[in-house]
């Protein structure tokens, strides 16, 4: 069992800080210095999420369980389950990387020992003050349930062994204790912390009228549907109803959008025959009563994947026009029971889409990564928006194209800067190579946080020197068809700090680069000069092999690797493996960027 991710630690301990901490028992031991103490409450507060996540409670009542303190006896916290006479007993392990070891296990089994006795002298007045309470669970349960939480890399053998021991002790002459152990390891910790920044699944009910269904090869009803509904389901759920559709609403200020707008406010009986219909998958679909032509179908896990700017546009005309009179408006409505996030629903939502003017980074929002990098990110307090939608503004939203830039500016090989200024389309689709990189599993939502964060400093600064050359000078140019030969090289020095665990503070990226950048943006410059002798810095900077030697003699001067013995050799081998020319040389030199 692999122990939890730094990333995921980091936004662990932040929940347990923010929500659990504020509504535990007070430490009976302030008397240790205040950064202690804060250790020590967080460390308090991992029962409580525990039991929070296992048992649905609020964190209020699972805080109000946590015993945990010192002189605790083993025991964590203590949490009786009137619901199903169930008694939890929790002793929680919050370390990076230790295992649940033999020590912890016999603390955790002298505990339950001296509870299941009701010896209550020797724990601490956390347990003390509630005796009362203890003792009338104990009295009443039918169960006792042992809890193990853990943040580290398993449970070792002869914790095992010691908790096997005392649920085997017929001595205990207890027979409602669990013969079980619970452990909550690494993999329900991080599924639970995405599991908070999911869209809730949408279960709800849809009338169709002349309602007509198919049940083979696969179920599916098709009718139409009253646009009033489908804008109070809008209201109702937001963004949950779009999960699994490739693109928000764009805004009123597209055509097509403003068509709809016209429509209802001129013809609103006339939508029906004007308008594509709307298309959504569904996991299951129960049909009901038919009435007057009409049949109710109960859906669970909806989701529209067609239709988004139809339902949006006509959400957004109603709240502007709430006087307007839609009733009369009506839609094609195609409800087909394919679960949106198996292969057959993501292809129902590609071809359905594909017959619409749809760029094929849009389809970007069907990589299962992609949502998974915006749960993480959501976590860490910022909106990353991998559909397209109608623009936003602020530091914390992160746009998929920012991603993109971002992230090919880290990768070693050359030809990304290329692909940047020449083929962005190609890092976009996610049926290309190059996407499949930048997107890799292994990439988490702080990394991809910080990169762009570095990367906006980084794009700034370039901007900034731009505009403060000489109007149509080279030096100008060089600077604006550059940027992403000058970006790659600055981002291959902040790996150490984009791969931290933590978000990097936004105001120290510009005191840390300015001065390096700008030696690099001399560098780019006197470089620019000696090359650029026969033709515009557009061109050569779409040029592969321009860009490929360029790149390796910049970082070469940038990095001080001049007397490095190993550059000359790698300069003139040519290797049939490389997928590209000099891909030797550029890795190497990727490899030894001084880190700031």
């Amino acid at each position: 069992m692999a122990a939890l991710e730094p990333q995921y630690m980091e936004i662990l301990k932040k929940a347990l800080a923010e929500c659990f901490v504020p509504f535990l028992p007070p430490l009976l031991d302030t008397t240790k210095p205040a950064d202690q103490q804060q250790a020590k409450q967080v460390s308090r507060a991992f029962s409580a999420f525990a039991l929070h996540k296992l048992l649905d409670i609020t964190p209020q009542a699972s805080a109000a369980a946590v015993v945990d303190d010192f002189n605790d006896k083993g025991l964590d916290a203590i949490y009786y389950h009137a619901a199903t006479e169930t008694l939890y007993l929790v002793q929680a392990k919050l370390k990076e990387s230790e295992q649940f070891k033999q020590g912890d296990a016999q603390a955790f089994c002298s505990g339950i020992r001296r509870l299941l006795k009701q010896d209550f002298s020797r724990f601490n007045a956390n347990v003390q003050n509630r005796q009362v309470e203890i003792e009338s669970a104990l009295d009443t349960c039918s169960h006792i349930k042992l809890v193990v939480p853990y943040t580290g890399d398993g449970v070792s053998q002869s914790a095992l062994d010691a908790l096997q021991e005392l649920l085997n002790d017929d001595d205990l002459d207890e027979e409602r204790l669990d013969k079980e152990v619970i452990y909550y390891t690494s993999v329900e910790i991080t599924r639970d912390l995405l599991a908070e920044q999911a869209y809730k699944p949408v279960n709800t009910a849809i009338t169709l009228h002349k309602c007509r269904n198919i049940e083979e090869p696969r179920e599916a009803y098709f009718g139409i549907a009253r646009l009033n509904d489908l804008v109070d389901l809008h209201n109702k759920e937001g963004k949950a109803l779009y999960e699994r559709n490739i693109r928000y609403f764009l805004g009123s200020k597209t055509d097509v959008n403003q068509a709809i707008h016209a429509t209802l406010r001129d013809e609103p009986g006339s939508f029906f025959y004007l308008n594509n219909g709307v298309t959504a998958v569904c996991d299951q679909i129960d049909p009901k009563g038919n009435r007057n032509d009409a049949k109710k179908l109960i859906v669970r896990g909806l989701s529209i994947i067609n239709g988004a700017q139809t339902i949006a546009s006509a959400a957004e005309f109603a709240a502007r026009h709430p006087n307007s009179d839609i009733n009369g408006a009506k839609v094609m409505l195609t409800l087909i029971k394919a679960p949106a996030d198996r292969p057959f629903g993501k292809l129902v939502t590609k071809a359905r889409n594909h017959q619409n003017p749809v760029q094929l980074a849009s389809f970007a929002a069907l990589d299962e990564t992609q949502e998974r990098l915006r749960q993480e990110i959501a976590h860490l307090g910022f909106d990353y928006r991998y559909r397209p939608e109608a623009a936003g503004t602020g530091t914390k939203i992160i746009t998929l194209e920012e991603a993109l830039r971002a992230l090919a500016s880290l990768q070693n090989d050359a030809r990304y800067a290329v692909w940047l200024k020449s083929e962005p389309g190609r890092l976009a689709n996610p049926e290309t190579a190059e996407y499949r990189d930048l997107f890799a599993s292994k990439l988490n939502g702080v990394a991809l946080v910080n990169a762009v964060l570095c990367h906006r400093a980084i794009r700034t600064l370039v901007v900034g020197y731009e505009q403060n050359a000489a109007a149509r000078s080279q030096e100008r140019l060089i600077y604006r068809h550059g940027i992403h030969v000058i970006t790659a090289v600055m981002m291959k020095r902040l790996r150490s700090r984009i791969g931290k665990a933590a978000v990097i503070d936004p105001a120290t990226i510009l005191a840390l680069i300015s001065q390096p950048l700008d030696q690099l943006r001399q560098q780019t410059f006197d470089l620019g000069q000696q090359r650029l002798l026969g033709g515009g810095p557009l061109a050569f900077f779409r040029n592969q092999g321009n860009v490929v030697a360029f790149l390796a003699d910049l970082m070469e001067t940038h990095f001080d690797l001049g007397a490095d013995p190993a550059m000359a050799p790698l300069r003139t081998i040519q290797n049939v493996a490389d997928t590209y020319p000099r891909q030797c040389l550029l890795d190497y030199l990727s490899s030894k960027a001084p880190q700031l």
